[in-house]
């Protein structure tokens, strides 16, 4: 009987441990069942096994800014942005008219840009159409000025230089002519034109008493022509038409036309008294402002250089007087912004066309120096301001020396 209850109570001590032993190892999977099961949910993204990394797959607004995964889903109608900050897209519940506080202080542009399908090589222009002024549309004063009208009536007189008015209102004038509007009037003239050339030419009448603190005349007329031709394409675009007529015309006291009187009366005066130079040397400064001004006219450039005006120009290069400095450097750099110096709007290869002199030709010549001579008057120049790195000497004499090394070589005839 006993050893009967020994063999029943054996199977069921050892039914008993086997349930245990399943329990516990059922427990761990169950729970790993549950996590996957948590894992593999459509409504999740997970990247990791850590539930804490996985996130919507659709992206689930609020009212604040909130990161946007790349590979969520954005419902439609949010207001979505990209970070300037981080670099993320954000996206919240959209609030119309409401303004973005992290742009706050930030320039933002409002414009409509409008990306034309094809664009044309050629402008379209209508038929008739006006042609186009680069100087645009010069609008008039509300009131014209009374010393204006004044002037322009004395310059048109046939005996205006005898009134003692003439000079200061000549001097009034150059002020005025620096307006774009008032240099066009002056210059749309063609008698006014005149007046101011014949008076840039010729000797000055006696000035009056009153006038006598004031510039000469021609040096006054000379500047009022400069200033109204300076950065005036329309003015000059005046003058241009109305030179063939103004050639024809003469000076109140001349003998010849303009044509023959005007270049050959552009350099400077003779010098009778040492006290006379300041005046010669102002006056040219004025008259190569004027040139300056006219010779932006291709016809009326190329007639001055076939009238010798370097030439004339030449002997402003002459002078050793200290009182010629100023007038030396102003027809410098006239050669260069004309003729050598292609960023300065000069045109290349029309100038130096003589052939340079020797060093004893030029002494010869003295203050008659023709054209070939400015070689020799830079040098000279340069060589008694060697001190001075940046004198303008210094660029005139190197840009000449090359214009010199590309220019024809003269013609050699051999005698038969």
């Amino acid at each position: 009987m006993p050893s009967q209850s020994r063999q029943l109570r054996l199977p069921t001590l050892f039914a008993l441990l086997l349930g245990i032993a399943f329990l516990l190892l059922s427990t761990p999977a169950l729970a790993d069942s549950s996590d996957a099961k948590e894992i593999s949910t459509p409504d999740l993204i997970c990247h990791t096994s850590d539930p804490k990394d996985c996130y919507p797959r659709v992206f689930e607004p609020t009212e604040e800014f909130q990161k946007v995964h790349d590979d969520q889903e954005i419902p439609k109608g949010l207001h979505v942005r990209l970070n300037i900050n981080t670099g993320e897209k954000e996206a919240k519940i959209n609030v119309p008219g409401e303004a973005d506080a992290s742009l706050e202080g930030l320039p933002v542009e409002q414009d409509v840009v409008v990306v034309e399908p094809e664009a044309r090589d050629e402008p379209i222009i209508p038929k008739d159409a006006p042609a186009y002024e680069n100087a645009g549309k010069i609008k008039p004063p509300a009131v014209e000025a009374k010393a204006f009208v004044e002037a322009m009536k004395l310059l048109k007189s046939e005996r205006g230089e005898h009134d003692p008015a003439f000079d200061a209102s000549l001097e009034g004038l150059e002020d005025l002519a620096h307006d774009m509007y008032y240099g066009l009037k002056i210059v749309e003239d063609p008698e006014v034109v005149r007046s101011l050339v014949c008076h840039m030419i010729q000797e000055p009448y006696p000035r009056a008493k009153e006038a006598q603190d004031l510039p000469p005349r021609d040096q006054l007329a000379a500047a009022v022509l400069a200033a109204s031709l300076q950065n005036n394409p329309t003015a000059l675009a005046q003058v241009s038409k109305q030179w063939p007529m103004l050639m024809r015309e003469y000076c109140a006291d001349g003998m010849v036309p303009l044509a023959r009187d005007v270049f050959r009366s552009i350099g400077p005066r003779l010098i009778t008294d040492a006290a006379q130079h300041k005046d010669a040397a102002n006056l040219m400064k004025a008259r190569v402002a004027a040139v300056s001004g006219l010779i932006k006219d291709p016809v009326i450039r190329s007639q001055f250089l076939r009238f010798n005006l370097m030439g004339e120009l030449a002997r402003v290069l002459a002078h050793e007087e200290k009182e010629w400095a100023t007038a030396q450097r102003k027809v410098g750099l006239f050669a260069i912004d004309n003729f050598l110096d292609e960023d300065m709007g000069a045109v290349i290869g029309q100038w130096p066309n003589s052939p340079k002199l020797t060093d004893e030709e030029c002494k010869k010549a003295g203050l008659e120096a023709p054209e070939g001579c400015w070689d020799y008057h830079i040098a000279r120049i340069a060589k008694a301001n060697k001190s001075d790195k940046g004198h303008w000497s210094r660029d005139l004499q190197s840009r000449l020396a090359a214009a010199r090394k590309s220019q024809p070589a003269p013609s050699q005839h051999e005698e038969l």
